[in-house]
């Protein structure tokens, strides 16, 4: 869940100059888990690397996996073999029949034909128990081929890492996260804004963002704003982005958004809408 920033609610009538307190907040982040019960090999990064997107930064333990992948083939390779012999033996039993059915009158009694009949209908019945056996152990090591590849972690983006939580050799339960990754580069700024700037200000207005922790202004761009006022500041949220990459940036840093002078004019109330006026005055 992302942090809020601070409300810091500004006097009737702010001027358009006011810096609105935000907080930075990485422009995607993400955990990776992992995938399986079993035991954590090996993670190569740490707090602070960078990393391209697609390197693969550790990876579980593939031993009992790779085991398990071999057994697999092994059992799809003896189905196989199980689906030719079993085909053969239909071959068999149907070129037997065609040969009973061309037989003179009187040769074959009716017992000798429907066993006939019989031992090509059960032939073609094992080759189908066969042939399922097969889609059966295909789907078995497509699933165990699945789990060899989500065994590495890999970078889903260019990232930096922000927290590694295990160390390789850990027994772990599958869902238990191993790495943050926060992307590299990309940033936002949520900061709130008065009701009565809310109206003014539109999605694309340039934005600059004041960073009291690096001495920095930079310039950004409103990227949304929320529909909801804040009830008890009357304060509405934003999102800014951040235009200008800076390695010294953190998410989570302090930040002071200048709205500046691209907020739409404010336009005064007609006459007709005023109050307390009636018709007969």
């Amino acid at each position: 869940m992302q942090p809020a920033p601070s409300i810091e609610p500004s006097p009737a009538g702010p001027s358009q100059s006011e810096l609105f307190l935000g907080v930075v907040l990485a422009s995607e982040a993400v955990e990776l888990s992992a995938p399986f019960e079993g035991q954590l090999a090996r993670v190569g990064v740490q707090p602070g690397d960078r990393v391209k997107v697609g390197t693969v930064m550790g990876s579980m333990a593939l031993e009992p996996l790779r085991s398990e992948e071999l057994m697999a083939q092994a059992l799809l390779e003896q189905a196989e073999a199980e689906q030719n012999r079993a085909e053969l033996e239909a071959n068999a039993a149907a070129e037997r029949l065609q040969r009973y059915l061309k037989s003179p009158s009187g040769a074959l009694s009716i017992d000798e034909l429907s066993e006939a009949r019989y031992q090509e209908k059960t032939a073609l019945a094992q080759v189908a128990a066969a042939r399922a056996r097969i889609r059966e152990r295909r789907a078995a090591l497509a699933q165990i081929r699945q789990r060899l590849g989500e065994a590495e972690f890999r970078a889903p983006f260019d990232c930096v890492v922000a927290m590694r939580y295990l160390d390789p050799g850990t027994r772990v339960q599958a869902g238990r996260p191993v790495l943050r990754l926060i992307q590299a580069g990309g940033f936002r700024v949520r900061f709130a804004i008065p009701e009565g700037l809310s109206g003014r200000a539109t999605t694309g207005l340039p934005v600059t963002i004041h960073l009291p922790a690096l001495g920095k202004e930079l310039p950004g761009k409103l990227e949304s704003i929320s529909p909801e006022v804040d009830g008890p500041s009357r304060m509405v949220f934003a999102m800014a982005t951040l235009l200008s990459p800076n390695d010294a940036i953190r998410a989570g840093m302090a930040a002071r958004v200048s709205l500046g002078a691209g907020l739409n004019p404010q336009i005064p109330p007609s006459a007709g809408g005023q109050l307390g006026k009636n018709s007969g005055d």
